[in-house]
Formats: structure tokens, C-alpha cells, sequence
């Protein structure tokens, strides 16, 4: 149980409220693409803990921004995100 709490208090950080998602489909599945995607991400936002802050599951992986306007620019950079609210 203490996990889930640790979970829920580092994915429900409210210094990070703009999540934008990417779900896993089939033409991403390729390990090197996620990897060029993900460097790309890095080299753009830097290492998550100060821009932003990660939650991966198996259905997808959600960027959650501190700031609207880097939400905005991965939304650009990644057309097939979707924002997160939850």
C-alpha cells in the first residue's frame, strides 16, 4: 500500500498540471523509434524532475509540464498526443 501512495503523490504533483500522452501504437513499437523519440524529448525539455515529470503504464506514457507552453510545444512535436486531465 505504501507504494501506491508513493505513486499517487509523484504522478498527482501539482506543480505538474499540463499532461499530454502518447499511447503506444503499433508504429511506435519499434524500440528505436521510442528511443529517437524519447532523445529527441530529452534534448528538447532536458531530464524529467524540472520541466516535467513522467507516468508510464502499459496503454501509454503522460509528460505532465509544469509549464502550458512546454505542453504546447510537445503537442506540436508530437501531433498524436493527447492532453491529459485527469
Amino acid at each position: 500500500m505504501l507504494t501506491s501512495t508513493l505513486e499517487w503523490c509523484i504522478l498527482r504533483n501539482s506543480e505538474y498540471p499540463h499532461g499530454m500522452r502518447l499511447t503506444w501504437y503499433d508504429e511506435y513499437n519499434a524500440m528505436s523509434r521510442w528511443n529517437e523519440m524519447l532523445a529527441d524529448i530529452t534534448q528538447v525539455f532536458g531530464l524529467p524532475g524540472d520541466r516535467y515529470i513522467t507516468d508510464v503504464n502499459v496503454n501509454d506514457m503522460t509528460f505532465w509540464f509544469r509549464d502550458h507552453r512546454d505542453a504546447l510545444l510537445f503537442k506540436l512535436s508530437h501531433g498524436h498526443s493527447e492532453l491529459r486531465q485527469d
